[in-house]
């Protein structure tokens, strides 16, 4: 694979180098290949629209990208002149807050190797876990798509299978072809490790390998199909575990029912704002109104039913937590959470606030603390959240995106590199034909006896535009 970098250099390296020395510790080496290994790692990141200078910027700093312009078609007679369209483009201003890193520390011990073992043991699985971040914050703006309503979804939560993957597909076709996306070489569908086994188990696989596409079974692309691009990526929202309690709605509800439901949820006391789904709507909704004194009996969604429901159909409610602490508006960082007997996990959305103050977030990392789950969410916080403040994670299941690639953008900068004087080794590695950039920092800590190495790059992430997409719920 071939990359152009612009790489920079010290204006005064903090060491001198000469012929005899180990390279394991040359920062502009660590640089290039932590830049070849990012692109390796990424598959989300690499179908969006890409937005990329060779410009110096900090976190916070707002970069303006343009939305690709949309023209009409007019008609004319010999005896009329022709009307000028603009060709201008939207302007969206993303902010660069989404700075990605990855920190460890290199022993004494372990510093005598070759910078080729170094790059295995230590800076492959770093720069992976930061290419993890970037998709993740990327396909991680299927909220965005979710909280657009049933006419951006295709499927239902945890009923995709081998005999409705077809459908499915040229369901979400016919939408993108009703909302005029143009059918091009950057139509794709991301999918999860369930939606590719359920294509695998059917003719599919073998008519997408018959596409003649020739990136098949090449960094995650299993070949081409109804126009789409197919891609499987792990980093794709999913969960399969989540903290419930269950019960029925009492009547049938034909598709487009929007009154309150009367149910029975038994020892629980539902919240507004809580997720639910019910068998045969299944799609992802939650509580606007609730009627509950220790059980639950009625309960309102937020939206019209997509799908016709049988009486007695299962409801399944996802339980709220609570937030372990405040967080001030553009919070960037984790945030605790408790309250819950089944933790949040990653792939899932949280939501907080209710009615007009509501926001949808996607955790793209979970992990467990003393009695509280850290979560990482796809943006900095669009509200502040206050200790003990109800948070709403989301229902289960996959959620596939169909797409065009002027759906999303990806804006990425290089950082500044930090004073050398303050005994820091430091480079920056940019490709303006890939349009990422990688920054990697050395420095000995003395305390823990070995180098600390720190691998960071800079972004920001956009919707461009909503009719570019649908969800694939499975």
């Amino acid at each position: 694979m071939k990359f152009e970098m612009l790489v920079c250099l010290y204006a005064s390296p903090v060491s001198v180098c000469y012929d005899n020395d180990n390279d394991a510790w040359i920062p502009e080496q660590w640089a290039m290949e932590s830049l070849v290994i990012l692109e390796e790692s990424v598959v989300m990141s690499g179908l969006v629209h890409r937005d990329f200078e060779a410009q110096v910027q900090n976190f916070g700093d707002v970069v303006n990208t343009r939305r690709p312009a949309k023209f009409y078609s007019a008609r004319k007679t010999d005896a009329d002149s022709v009307v000028e369209q603009e060709a201008v483009s939207a302007n969206v201003a993303v902010p660069l807050n989404q700075h990605h890193y990855n920190t460890f520390i290199i022993k004494d011990g372990e510093g005598s190797k070759s910078f080729a073992e170094l790059v295995q043991v230590y800076l492959r699985p770093s720069v992976q876990a930061v290419a993890r971040g970037v998709d993740r914050s990327v396909i991680g703006q299927a909220h965005a798509f979710l909280a657009a309503g049933p006419t951006k979804r295709v499927g239902g939560l945890g009923t995709s299978s081998s005999s409705n993957v077809r459908a499915r597909l040229v369901e979400a076709r016919e939408k993108l072809n009703v909302l005029n996306v143009p059918e091009d070489e950057m139509r794709h569908v991301i999918m999860t490790a369930g939606l590719e086994a359920d294509m695998l188990n059917t003719d599919l696989f073998v008519k997408a390998n018959e596409s003649g596409t020739v990136n098949a079974l090449r960094r995650a692309q299993i070949g081409r199909l109804f126009g789409f691009g197919l891609y499987a990526a792990n980093n794709v929202p999913s969960a399969t575990t989540g903290d419930t309690v269950a019960g029925t709605i009492t009547a049938a509800h034909a598709a487009g029912a929007t009154a309150a439901k009367a149910c029975s949820i038994a020892s629980y006391e539902a919240t507004v704002g809580e997720w639910f789904t019910v068998a045969g709507n299944d799609q992802p909704e939650y509580a606007t109104a609730v009627t509950a004194s220790t059980n639950t009996t009625s309960i309102t969604s937020n939206e019209a039913n997509k799908n016709a429901t049988e009486a007695a159909a299962v409801v399944t409610l996802y339980k709220k937590c609570v937030a372990n602490g405040g967080y001030a508006l553009g919070y960037s960082k984790e945030i605790a959470v408790d309250g819950f007997t089944v933790a949040p996990t990653a792939g899932r959305m949280l939501a907080t606030g209710t009615g007009g103050s509501r926001k949808i977030y996607t955790i793209i990392e979970s992990r467990e603390g003393s009695g509280v789950q850290y979560l990482l969410l796809d943006r900095p916080l669009e509200a502040a959240i206050t200790n003990d403040d109800n948070l709403f994670p989301g229902p289960v299941g996959d959620m596939n995106l169909a797409f065009h690639r002027n759906a999303l953008a990806l804006v990425t900068r290089p950082l500044a590199r930090p004073n050398s004087a303050a005994g820091v080794m430091s480079a920056v590695a940019s490709s303006e034909a890939n349009k990422l950039s990688m920054r990697i920092c050395m420095q000995y800590d003395s305390t823990k006896q070995g180098t600390r190495v720190t691998c960071d790059m800079l972004s920001g992430v956009a919707l461009l535009d909503i009719n570019m997409g649908c969800l694939i719920l499975g």
